[in-house]
């Protein structure tokens, strides 16, 4: 399968705001390492009278010549937005989180939740701490998050995937709370890393010792340009528990760089 039949189309939910544009530059660089095309879609918000009324012309500003847009006329963004994404499997959805409120919404059964809920495979989030670039440089390296549960294995996967797709080095970080979490966690990143490498990735592993993960990764992400991050959510169930005050939701607010986030398998 090559990279198009892996990913058919990235995909844009726009809502007229600023902060709903800030995903288009990245959708578009892993649209044209995929070479597939970026999808805008808007859904005219019946209660506010909100949607991306400018969309044709953000189409045609964009550096890409694969770009297509969607006016839907009525539905909740969040049901539309899957349905359409489930048309196509394989689509991969890339959208802002519009501030650092936003996330308390991700828990109130906003579009952000369904989705995640929703759509098979990860989808990619920019938070409000996007830097952007102002190249065209496609990303070179992929920053997993890894703990001690059974999701480092779903990580690890899904880190072979994406780097294949868009091809990224590996580095696989994990944040230990003291130097003996430290030296209990290297056994099973040495693992992982022989895993990734043996299957012809180039793959890294970085240790930090920190009380606070989210702002560990997120300190490290400045010092990787060009990077992408992902991380594995605690599964559907848990979802409420995992954007309240976890690791993922604050590393959302301070990530530079955009972020996968994917469901545990």
């Amino acid at each position: 399968m090559n990279r198009e039949e892996a990913v058919p189309c990235v995909m844009v939910p726009l809502d007229g705001s600023v902060q709903a544009r800030r995903a288009l530059e990245p959708a578009v660089r892993v649209a044209q390492v995929l070479g597939c095309p970026v999808e805008l879609v808007t859904v005219y918000d019946q209660v506010r009278g909100r949607w991306a009324r400018d969309i044709e012309e953000t189409a045609d500003q964009l550096p890409y010549d694969q770009v297509e847009v969607a006016v839907v006329g009525s539905g909740w963004p969040g049901e539309v937005i899957a349905d359409m994404a489930a048309d196509q499997p394989g689509t991969l959805i890339c959208m802002a989180t519009q501030d650092h409120d936003e996330l308390q919404r991700l828990v109130l059964g906003s579009v952000s939740t369904h989705l995640i809920r929703a759509v098979d495979g990860p989808i990619l989030f920019v938070g409000p701490g996007y830097t952007g670039h102002t190249d065209t440089a496609g990303y070179r390296r992929l920053v997993v998050c890894i703990d001690e549960s059974a999701r480092a294995a779903t990580a690890v996967s899904l880190a072979a995937e994406w780097a294949r797709l868009l091809t990224l080095e590996v580095e696989l970080v994990h944040v230990a709370a003291d130097e003996s979490s430290c030296r209990a966690i290297e056994p099973a990143l040495t693992s992982h890393v022989q895993h990734l490498t043996a299957s012809g990735l180039t793959a890294t592993a970085t240790v930090l010792v920190d009380d606070n993960p989210a702002q560990a990764i997120a300190e490290l992400l400045t010092s990787r340009p060009y990077a992408l991050a992902l991380t594995v959510s605690q599964g559907r169930g848990s979802l409420t528990r995992l954007l309240l005050g976890s690791v993922t939701a604050e590393l959302l607010t301070r990530s530079d760089v955009p972020v996968l986030v994917a469901q545990a398998s």
